[in-house]
């Protein structure tokens, strides 16, 4: 058994959630049992991952999409019937959004490059840039994406015959996208617009889209990990697979 208490401290140490003007609270969202031993974790809170994690005898729900708005006065469908069982299960409700996709050297992003075989540049706006110490051809490049994102019905546009710069911004990226014009060859991201491939043709920039759900796994894999290793936590990966 462990502090939930405790293990949120060590993961605010660790997140520094303060930092982030986020639109969710980043931590314990729902207070359950104050001392719990399973923990299921994955990237979104919804009703089929609640159930899984019941049938599994977790106690402690960790996740990277919690329940968003700092307001929680107004409870009603959806929302309403997910802290309902939530509460009832005395289960903890616990969630990092923006501090775990920035955070170096466990979050989303940077996990990305890293399997990417990518080298850190630099963080710009919700993401960050990396680079190979030589260029690599498209189709080694995209080699690696598969390997990265093995379950994603990846969205190609290609642009360019060799890649050296990397943007990522893991999640609903494709709005930060002019930050990276001229700075990157390659942009990967976890969503896109109407207007995403005419931007991408007329920029000569390569364009990704590896799916929201299936580029923000890494980060909550992470944490959950540490807290393994932290306080010999029981984690189980509850996988709820979205291609979006």
């Amino acid at each position: 058994m462990f502090s939930v208490a405790q293990a949120q401290e060590y993961l605010n140490t660790i997140l520094n959630p303060q930092d982030y003007d986020d639109f969710c609270f980043n931590g314990v969202q729902i207070e359950g049992l104050s001392d719990v031993s399973k923990i299921a974790y994955g990237v979104s809170l919804n009703d089929d991952f609640i159930e899984k994690s019941i049938e599994q005898g977790a106690e402690l729900l960790l996740v990277h999409h919690g329940i968003f708005g700092k307001d929680f006065i107004n409870l009603h469908g959806v929302k309403k019937k997910r802290i309902e069982k939530i509460i009832k299960n005395s289960l903890t409700l616990m969630s990092y959004h923006l501090p775990l996709d920035m955070n170096i050297p466990y979050g989303n992003n940077i996990s990305v490059l890293k399997k990417l075989k990518l080298k850190y540049l630099k963080t710009i706006g919700f993401g960050m840039i990396g680079v190979y110490e030589k260029p690599i051809s498209f189709n080694e490049f995209k080699r690696n994406l598969y390997e990265t994102f093995p379950r994603s019905e990846l969205q190609i546009y290609r642009n360019t015959e060799m890649i050296s710069t990397v943007g990522i911004v893991t999640g609903d990226g494709s709005g930060e996208i002019e930050k990276y014009e001229g700075l990157v060859d390659t942009f990967i991201t976890g969503s896109e617009k109407e207007y995403t491939r005419n931007w991408v043709k007329e920029s000569g920039m390569n364009f990704i889209n590896a799916g929201h759900y299936n580029t923000e796994i890494f980060g909550i894999s992470n944490i959950a990990n540490l807290l393994k290793i932290k306080y010999g936590a029981d984690i189980i990966f509850i996988d709820v697979p979205n291609n979006l």
